[in-house]
């Protein structure tokens, strides 16, 4: 049962007070009503019915600072992110969400402030960074609903910017050819990314002992990134290690680098030993000179990887085994990001069926 108590202001206006028990038995109130009517409607909707329903939610809850709830999100996923990830959304936690949001009480937010704060965002920055900014934010509410700390949640329905669909460039056999040798003593490496479609992270954590003759496969158990100047190792972008076909040329490409060395050496180490980090497109990198020297269009390391899918399917390769191949999540996601490679099997497939079918339908007619 919940009772009703009129009281004074200083300034001489009256309001209303709302008593109640919460599921745990504990006595609450609410004051601050103008009527007794809105005193009796808001107890009726957040007490009464909630409590019969489970939906309850004690209104102090979202006078909790969402600076304080943000601080937990992030520790609550630390360990579960890759560590590129985990150092990307602290980033961006520290850069964007706190300065912004950090002394807001959780239940003080509405949603045109986070649609205004987003279309602020989005016209200084990047898609992915409006987005990663978001999610933090929207992670903390949809948390915060889960404890039954607040019902309505004003991150819903917000408009997010699209990434803009980047064009792939792809190399022909013989760019690839020419880029690979212009690429001196890191030939092998630009081989494994074009042919076999490693990503960069896993093909510079390759070991000897991830090189399989036998089988023409190599291993793909682990991946490195550069977080914060540091190297760190984890496991590949889905969690899942994957065996790559190993083709000829970076078979043989691949012999002459594995002599000499340990199971555990490192097969693309870098200059000063440990880890090479990632490779710009700037003359002042190995890469960058090779790729002006070998006058192929201009693509990132990360967009061989392209080069690698498009040479598996004007091969034949079916969808699962580029899925494989790749390390995508799924093949869905394999025929989204290659839509365009894929297309071009529609002409194929036109003459193949029109060359099985033709005769049986000629004869009768």
């Amino acid at each position: 049962m919940a009772s009703f108590e009129r009281y004074s202001l200083k300034s001489g206006d009256t309001r209303w007070r709302v008593w109640y028990y919460d599921p745990e038995h504990k006595r609450r109130n609410k004051s601050g009503f103008k009527t007794k009517r809105d005193a009796e409607d808001w107890t009726a909707r957040n007490v009464t019915t909630a409590i019969n329903d489970g939906s309850y939610v004690d209104p102090r809850s979202g006078r909790v600072r969402i600076g304080a709830l943000g601080e937990e999100w992030l520790a609550a996923h630390k360990n579960v992110w890759k560590p590129s990830n985990a150092y990307a959304m602290a980033s961006s936690w520290k850069v964007h969400v706190e300065p912004k949001w950090g002394d807001r009480a959780l239940g003080d937010v509405h949603h045109s402030e986070v649609q205004n704060w987003v279309n602020e965002l989005s016209a200084q920055r990047s898609a992915t960074v409006v987005k990663r900014a978001f999610s933090i934010l929207n992670g903390i509410y949809e948390t915060a609903r889960d404890d039954g700390r607040i019902t309505r949640l004003p991150v819903t329905n917000i408009k997010l910017p699209k990434k803009p669909h980047k064009k792939h460039v792809y190399l022909t056999p013989l760019q690839l050819s020419k880029l690979a040798d212009c690429s001196g003593t890191n030939r092998p490496l630009v081989l494994v990314l074009g042919l076999c479609g490693l990503r960069w992270g896993e093909a510079t954590a390759l070991t000897a002992a991830d090189v399989d003759f036998l089988r023409n496969r190599i291993h793909v158990t682990k991946s490195v990134s550069q977080v914060g100047g540091k190297f760190e190792v984890n496991t590949p972008k889905n969690g899942k290690s994957r065996d790559v076909p190993m083709f000829r040329p970076v078979a043989d490409a691949l012999r002459e680098v594995v002599k000499g060395k340990r199971p555990n050496d490192l097969l693309f180490p870098s200059t000063k030993g440990g880890y090479m980090p990632p490779q710009g497109k700037r003359h002042n990198s190995w890469y960058g000179r090779a790729l002006e020297e070998s006058g192929v269009p201009p693509l990132t390391c990360h967009d061989l990887r392209h080069t690698a899918a498009s040479i598996a399917v004007h091969a034949g390769a079916n969808v699962k085994v580029i899925q494989r191949m790749l390390g995508h999540s799924s093949a869905a996601m394999t025929l989204d990001t290659y839509a365009d490679l894929f297309s071009e099997d529609l002409d194929t497939l036109t003459i193949n069926v029109n060359t099985t079918i033709a005769n049986v339908f000629s004869m009768n007619e």
